[in-house]
């Protein structure tokens, strides 16, 4: 048999004992653990080129270190995401373990939103589109924050606007963890009965496995984030210690969030529920206050608006990036999830129904082609106040099997959402510049496929 010459075989050897992170990318550039999609990769190529090394160190999303340097990425997200209660099922804490760099990190943690974005990716998406500290992205779909947390971190000012009010108040409450005076919430862990019987007198009441009942009944409609300034700190003995309004906001979140989950399981009473989740939520701020403390981290400006992404509240050309991922059409009944949370903020829900984008409309043919005019609509808004020659990503997931049925064809011949969305998007001045594919991952996902559709504004 002819021998094969040694420089040949190590010429081989040299292509098949490179990973495929140091064929593609920077040798000193390594990537965070659990990077195992093509989407993934992809995103952290993009950043490693758009990005200086400074750069990638205080800013990027998908890279653990550059050269000896760990990126201020790694060092938010490094220990034990969320605290866990003991009884927790091995596939949550699997779960949370293995998405350590992905999600949960921050105060994104905070509050079991459906439908919620994965930061590393947003925080990626931000760079990619070239956002630049000082500069403004806008989410004109909000949801749980996500974007607005990124951003403030990135030193990157960011606008956010929901139709819902729990949204608003949600992604406040989530921003003010980040800087929030630990001291009380420290003592109100300490007088937890006090507090959760504040709560549960002002904002309804939980019957544990069963309906939450909410106080809705003899309380007329109002603004629904609470104002509580003009309320006596004693009232309904709150202790006076947790008087500020952003501290009874994080208490607050922290109550509604406890009583979505008396409604869902039946292994503790409220009121330990409630104390466990004020544990989590103060193990959260403290872990992320420590670290912004040590890099010295400065929160850029964020404003949470209660408004609609068909009407925005923004002048022309105002911003400078746009992300979001608009409803999943019939997917998610959003204030049905949060019905009991609006209402305890005293929102008209009925009202919100006929002014939320997929859920308007008295049958499933019509929502489907209300769900469009209204994406056409916030397109259109978009683009106005978007600048010229910036982008707007939107990430949204597939609904063929629905929207098959609505037209009375195999799913196979639907046209995604993202394809719709393409399409509208030409008539306001946008072109299509990339478009990703991602498997949803996660427990209980409706979805399995999105599309991260990026649109550059001529």
């Amino acid at each position: 048999m002819e021998e094969i010459p040694q420089g040949h075989l190590s010429g081989h050897a040299e292509h098949f004992s490179k990973s495929i992170y140091e064929l593609l990318l920077p040798g000193h550039l390594q990537v965070t653990p659990g990077l195992n999609e093509v989407y993934e990769l992809e995103l952290a190529i993009c950043e490693s080129k758009i990005l200086t090394d400074d750069e990638i160190v205080r800013r990027s999303a998908y890279f653990a270190q550059v050269g000896e340097r760990p990126t201020y990425h790694t060092q938010i997200c490094r220990g034990e995401a969320l605290q866990l209660p003991r009884y927790s099922s091995a596939r949550l804490r699997s779960f949370f373990e293995t998405k350590q760099f992905k999600t949960g990190y921050a105060t994104h943690g905070l509050f079991p939103y459906r439908g919620k974005f994965h930061p590393q990716m947003v925080k990626a998406l931000i760079n990619i589109m070239g956002m630049k500290p000082g500069e403004t992205v806008l989410d004109p779909m909000m949801g749980s924050g996500t974007v607005l947390i990124e951003a403030c971190l990135m030193g990157i000012k960011s606008i956010g606007v929901d139709v819902s009010p729990f949204c608003q108040f949600m992604t406040m409450a989530k921003l003010e963890g980040l800087t929030l005076p630990l001291d009380p919430i420290r003592f109100a862990l300490k007088n937890c009965r006090t507090v959760f019987e504040h709560f549960q007198q002002r904002h309804g009441h939980t019957q544990p496995g069963n309906k939450i009942q909410a106080m809705t009944s003899t309380r007329p409609y109002q603004k629904p984030v609470p104002d509580y300034s003009a309320r006596s700190a004693s009232e309904g003995n709150l202790p006076e210690a947790c008087e500020s309004d952003a501290v009874k906001r994080f208490l607050l979140l922290a109550y509604l969030d406890s009583a979505g989950y008396s409604e869902r399981s039946t292994r503790n009473s409220p009121l330990e529920q409630f104390r466990a989740i004020l544990q989590r939520y103060l193990f959260v701020i403290e872990k992320i206050q420590a670290v912004m403390a040590h890099l010295n981290l400065k929160q850029a400006p964020a404003n949470p608006l209660e408004g609609d992404a068909r009407f925005l509240p923004l002048r022309d050309s105002s911003v400078d990036g746009i992300l979001f991922s608009p409803p999943y059409s019939f997917a998610i009944d959003y204030l049905k999830n949060d019905s009991f949370h609006l209402r305890s903020l005293g929102a008209d829900i009925i009202a919100l129904r006929k002014n939320m984008i997929g859920l308007r409309g008295s049958n499933p043919h019509q929502k489907f082609e209300l769900y469009k005019s209204d994406m056409e609509m916030a397109l259109s808004e978009c683009s106005r106040v978007l600048r010229p020659g910036r982008f707007c990503t939107i990430v949204v997931g597939t609904n063929d099997n629905q929207i098959g049925k609505i037209l009375g064809t195999s799913p196979s011949r639907v046209p995604g959402i993202d394809e719709m969305l393409v399409s509208m998007s030409t008539r306001y001045q946008f072109h299509l510049a990339r478009r990703l594919g991602r498997q949803v991952t996660g427990i209980a996902n409706t979805m399995r496929t999105e599309y991260i559709v990026i649109l550059e504004r001529e």
